[in-house]
């Protein structure tokens, strides 16, 4: 009896399961089913930029690159497309962080400027069916690099959270580059210092090749890895004992040989290391402490190619000039003559041999308002600008233009020299200075210029050189007999206009590299600031004319860039290695 009602249970059991799952199946039966709209996501490779898409799936850029992804989307019904994209950034190891930005669009075709950091990724594309809200993905193998290996114009911005770097990508302006912007801050997840003032590029020229970008900035600076700008060394940190004032002023290098110098000026003081090969690599890699003498130097370092010991210094104190060995700090008179540290004597009196009336001459060569001399002991006013006049080959005596100005802005003049180091300075020179007169027909506004950049291709003594003063470029023609060197106003910009930077591309290529294809010498470069007028920030290329009796004269503009932040400085940056 037991065994009967066991049986009967699970047989009514199974006859009420039944019953509900045809109820069940009589109410599905009554929905209208369409069948699952199967997607097959492929990029679309016929207009892909094969320096991008290094497979069909796999993806390199840069920071700052626009990235365009085209998608080719076959559907299983081939009904007409009714879809919703997104597009997402994800981490691409298991340990890894989601980046910041992570939503990159949602239309079907990508394109967006990539503001991630140097990395590798996951870029997903997300294609939903609107009709049954079905969605397929796609991902893409996203290496996002910062290699900065090849050339560039450097620009140092600021803006109001902080200063920081972006890449215009061409060399002369010849070619119109992309701008990379905030290559820093991308890098680094941080700005650098509100106030960044200068930057600068280290070339290497001997067998390490290497290449060093610093930034100078209020109290302190960096100096950042050239391929991704990564922080590196903080300049403070250049010392082994840091300096009771950081006030950066220039840096750089000297290598003709195997290995080379590089220098440091910092609150008037300078500092050096050697480099070669087994030390360049070796941390902590220090500066020895500052040379400290009777000078304080002006940031200008005057160089001869042939010897990456010996430099020119200015002390701005006493208002002269020096010679130093900078694997010791010496004051020389001659390369094998050390020379007391005495100032206004660091070279043998002005004076020209010979009978009385030459020396009457050497006196009248002095004279500021009609005589072309100089005495390097005792130049009596400020350097304000220092460039080389020629291309830094193996001559031993590449010429330096040196422009000078009074206290009083009134009276302002360029020393052209060829620089020395083996005999030292003679001191007795009675031409290469050229006075500059502040006048209509002469040189205007030469008594308010504020930045100035030399030509390399010239013919020396002479030659020209341009100086900006308020909004506009002028060319100088340096001419004897004295006074009568003219300017002409070449390039004008709105009223209003700040020129922030001015540079003669100087592209720091070994001599042997230096073919036609680089116009070494003979473009100009400005930076300004229009925003008074409308036109903001902006970077203009500009040709020199080569030949012939206008050789010199700014020829026309080659290409433009704006949109930049408030911009502090420029620099030439060269490909590795080269």
């Amino acid at each position: 009896m037991k065994q009967m009602k066991k049986v009967l249970g699970i047989f009514l059991g199974t006859v009420i399961s039944a019953a509900a799952f045809t109820g069940c199946y009589k109410d599905l039966g009554a929905y209208d089913y369409k069948d699952i709209n199967s997607l097959n996501i492929t990029t679309d490779m016929s207009e892909a930029d094969p320096a991008v898409f290094v497979t069909p799936d796999s993806i390199i850029v840069k920071p700052s690159d626009v990235l365009t992804v085209k998608l080719k989307v076959d559907q299983s019904l081939g009904n007409a497309e009714n879809f919703d994209y997104q597009w997402l950034v994800t981490q691409y190891a298991q340990a890894g962080s989601n980046p910041n930005q992570y939503v990159l669009g949602t239309s079907a075709v990508l394109s967006k400027k990539i503001s991630l950091s140097p990395n590798l990724y996951n870029l997903i594309v997300r294609v939903t069916d609107k009709s049954t809200g079905v969605s397929f993905y796609k991902r893409f193998a996203l290496n996002v690099t910062g290699k900065w290996g090849s050339e560039g114009w450097l620009v140092l911005q600021e803006f109001a959270d902080g200063s920081d770097v972006s890449i215009i990508a061409s060399r002369d302006g010849s070619t119109h580059g992309a701008i990379y912007e905030n290559v820093y801050s991308i890098t680094n997840l941080q700005k650098l210092p509100l106030g960044a003032y200068s930057i600068n590029v280290v070339n290497h020229q001997d067998a390490t090749k290497a290449q060093k970008i610093s930034i100078f900035h209020p109290n302190g600076g960096v100096e950042v890895r050239s391929y991704d700008f990564m922080d590196s060394v903080k300049a403070e940190n250049w010392y082994a004992q840091k300096p009771g004032l950081v006030h950066m002023e220039s840096n750089g290098n000297f290598t003709s040989s195997g290995t080379g110098y590089e220098y440091v000026i910092n609150n008037g003081q300078i500092s050096a290391r050697q480099v070669g090969l087994t030390t360049i690599g070796t941390q902590p890699f220090y500066f020895n402490p500052p040379f400290v003498g009777s000078f304080t130097l002006s940031p200008f370092v005057i160089s001869s190619y042939s010897s990456d010991n010996y430099v020119t210094l200015y002390d701005k104190v006493h208002r002269c000039f020096l010679l130093m060995t900078l694997n010791d700090g010496k004051v020389r008179r001659t390369s094998l003559v050390t020379e007391d540290d005495i100032p206004n004597k660091h070279f043998v009196d002005y004076s020209v041999t010979g009978d009385d009336a030459n020396k009457t001459k050497a006196k009248a060569a002095l004279d500021p308002a009609t005589g072309s001399g100089y005495d390097m002991n005792n130049m009596k006013d400020n350097l304000i600008a220092a460039d080389n006049a020629q291309v830094m080959t193996s001559s031993a005596t590449p010429y330096w233009n040196c422009v000078f100005r009074n206290d009083a802005n009134s009276n302002t003049y360029v020393v052209q020299f060829p620089r020395q180091y083996v005999g030292g300075y003679v001191n007795t020179a009675t031409t290469g200075r050229y006075n500059l007169v502040d006048a209509v027909g002469k040189c205007p506004d030469i008594n308010s210029a504020t930045l100035f950049a030399v030509p390399t291709f010239l013919t020396v003594p002479g030659g020209k050189f341009y100086y900006a003063s308020n909004n506009k470029i002028y060319t100088c023609s340096l001419k004897t007999p004295q006074n009568a060197s003219t300017a002409v106003a070449q390039i004008s910009y709105p009223e209003g206009t700040v020129i922030k930077a001015m540079k003669v591309f100087k592209s720091g290529y070994k001599p042997a590299n230096l073919i036609a294809s680089v116009p070494d010498g003979k473009v100009l470069v400005v930076a300004t600031d229009e925003t008074a007028s409308g036109g903001g920030n902006n970077v203009y290329f500009y040709s020199l004319v080569s030949t012939g009796t206008t050789a010199g004269d700014i020829n026309q503009k080659i290409d433009s860039y704006s949109g930049f932040g408030k911009i502090t400085d420029i620099a030439f940056k060269k490909a590795i290695g080269q």
